[in-house]
């Protein structure tokens, strides 16, 4: 078979999508490897090649070290040698590797940026993005523990904290690991439609396949970082009381402190005001109604405590980047359950 990197004329025989995977050792192995199931299931569910992934190195050798010490991964070229028409390009790498400075990869990066439909990095790819240059006034994300180290090394980046990844222009962003298949998932919505991504993401026994503006750590994950007993007592009180008033001073009588003492206790040991963690959990009720019932939208949002729809669509602006509506199109595939 030629090999793609030695057509005279730069080009495919295939019509497939050419995706170049740049690994930059060494590399998060659930990066690199959940993208790259995403798009193999995808071929596979097509019963076509949609998808032609090759994957290649910033390294002199070709072998490619996991991070972890256990795994490690053969790259089919060095990136230099990467001709002709591709349709995206995604980049990962590994904890260690956002401080590279490579010169050469960060010229082609911008080359690639211009003539490749879409450009991608996965987690602290970011930080390689950006130090070409291709994030210089545009909005992007990273793994919630690096983006404050992004921002402050790269003053010119718009970082978001808060998404689990970010589309601005034609370059996008993630944060870690299972974020690197929410993206890949993203790809694949756009070229081939919602459902067959719905469909990849069922075949990978995904929970749900989340939209990009959705927060990288859940209400119900934050719920569990409370030491204290008498808060964890209180949040699940508050998920089985959605439809109350739930206001700060009910919550503060209910743990018999003064609303300024709750306040700063609450937040202190959440992570967020009580205010908002009531919104984060409606939001959250709201979503598992939508994805497991076929309950109307006022009936959804009277359940769990919003005043109206309206409300409960700015609420969902708000926490997930997405309405209530479109969420129920994401998953209107899943089976439901009254």
């Amino acid at each position: 078979m030629t090999s793609a990197f030695n057509k005279p004329n730069g080009r495919r025989l295939s019509s497939s999508r050419r995706i170049i995977v740049v690994v930059v050792p060494p590399v998060d192995e659930l990066d690199l490897v959940g993208p790259l199931q995403v798009f193999n299931s995808v071929n596979r569910l097509a019963d076509r090649k949609i998808y032609s992934i090759e994957v290649v190195t910033s390294a002199n050798h070709l072998t490619v070290d996991g991070e972890g010490g256990v795994l490690t991964f053969v790259a089919r070229a060095h990136y230099r040698r990467v001709e002709g028409v591709c349709d995206s390009v995604l980049l990962v790498c590994g904890l260690g590797s956002r401080s590279v400075r490579d010169a050469a990869l960060s010229a082609w990066l911008k080359r690639m940026s211009n003539e490749a439909r879409r450009v991608g990095a996965v987690c602290v790819g970011a930080f390689l993005l950006a130090e070409a240059g291709l994030l210089n006034g545009r909005r992007a994300t990273a793994h919630w523990k690096f983006g404050r180290e992004l921002a402050t090394r790269y003053p010119n980046v718009r970082v978001e904290h808060d998404p689990i990844w970010v589309k601005d222009g034609n370059v996008y962003t993630s944060a870690g690991a299972s974020a690197g298949i929410d993206l890949a998932l993203a790809w694949v919505e756009e070229d081939c439609g919602a459902g067959l991504a719905h469909e990849a993401a069922r075949e990978l026994v995904l929970f749900l396949r989340r939209p990009g503006g959705q927060p990288q750590v859940s209400v119900s994950l934050a719920s569990q970082a409370s030491e204290m007993m008498s808060i964890r007592e209180l949040q699940i009180w508050i998920t089985e009381h959605l439809k109350r008033r739930l206001s700060v001073e009910e919550l503060a009588e209910r743990m018999s402190m003064s609303v300024r003492n709750f306040e700063r206790v609450f937040t202190r040991e959440v992570g967020t005001t009580p205010s908002q963690y009531v919104l984060r959990t409606r939001v959250e009720a709201a979503r598992c109604q939508l994805e497991r019932t076929d309950r109307a939208l006022k009936q959804v949002a009277s359940a769990v405590g919003f005043g109206s729809v309206d409300v409960m669509r700015r609420a969902f602006t708000r926490v997930l980047g997405i309405t209530p509506a479109r969420y129920r199109e994401l998953t209107e595939d899943s089976p439901k359950r009254i």
